[in-house]
């Protein structure tokens, strides 16, 4: 199995477990936000779709040698406005983001050579990072993400 593989591998496998972790969710468990005002699940996935997006942008244009410029970029800021745009969406068109997303990374990781896996370019987020990074950081933000959802579950049925 080359690199581009075991990077699909990861990708499908982190997106299969953080979905089974919301199998079977009413739409009640969907939209319960803690006191704290965290996200609820739904909003969690929103999240992880816009992210997705945006990691599968920046794995492009460091593949096409473009650079992504985002004068002031702020992460926390960013994540709340695209988590606000997608405050209205129903669990069906989140998941179908999410799904549209991971075709689309498989898409282009079936163009991707080991030569284009090791292109460099600037993350506005983590600074300079090669194509595979920016793939593989969206198989762990999708991990981090479950261990958030299975904990805001666990507080749902205290």
């Amino acid at each position: 199995m080359d690199e581009v593989q075991q990077i699909e591998s990861r990708l499908a496998s982190s997106r299969a477990k953080l979905l089974a972790s919301v199998e079977g969710l009413d739409e009640a468990a969907w939209g319960w936000r803690p006191a704290d005002g965290r996200w609820s699940v739904r909003l969690t996935l929103a999240h992880v779709g816009s992210a997705h997006w945006s990691h599968l942008e920046v794995a492009r244009s460091v593949a096409a040698g473009k650079t992504i410029d985002l004068p002031g970029f702020e992460l926390d800021e960013w994540n709340e406005a695209r988590v606000a745009e997608r405050a209205g969406w129903t669990t069906e068109q989140v998941l179908a983001d999410l799904q549209a997303a991971q075709q689309a990374t498989f898409a282009f990781m079936a163009e991707l050579d080991a030569e284009k896996l090791e292109a460099r370019g600037t993350h506005p987020a983590l600074g300079e990072i090669s194509v595979g990074q920016a793939l593989r950081i969206i198989a762990l933000h999708d991990s981090l993400h479950r261990r958030e959802i299975l904990k805001l579950l666990r507080e749902m049925d205290a």
